[in-house]
């Protein structure tokens, strides 16, 4: 959620994240996204604790280069270094973003 927010932020010049659930315009198909509030190292450590597989990113452009959303994530890692409430300060922010649930 947070990188998507900064991606769109720092390239796309616009304050925009991805919904929690939404509908598609043609009104026959629901997204819902029901871990978009849950941290990453949390879908982690369970996936670690649970000993489920994990499936590493597979996604052909993302080989041989950083991609903006892995330099987003150090970002954010970095930020998060000296605001411990940095996740929580973003959230706040991109709450008033969430609230529309029809696709753009």
């Amino acid at each position: 959620l947070a990188e998507s927010f900064l991606m769109s932020a720092f390239h796309g010049g616009q304050l925009r994240t991805m919904k929690a659930h939404y509908t598609i315009r043609a009104g026959d198909l629901r997204v819902i996204r029901p871990l978009i509030y849950a941290r990453e190292r949390q879908t982690a450590a369970f996936a670690a604790q649970a000993q489920l597989p994990v499936i590493p990113e597979s996604c052909p452009a993302c080989f041989g280069m950083p991609t903006q959303r892995q330099h987003m994530k150090e970002l954010l890692a970095r930020e998060e270094q000296g605001n411990s409430r940095l996740f929580a300060s973003l959230l706040t922010a991109m709450t008033p973003l969430l609230g529309k649930t029809t696709a753009d």
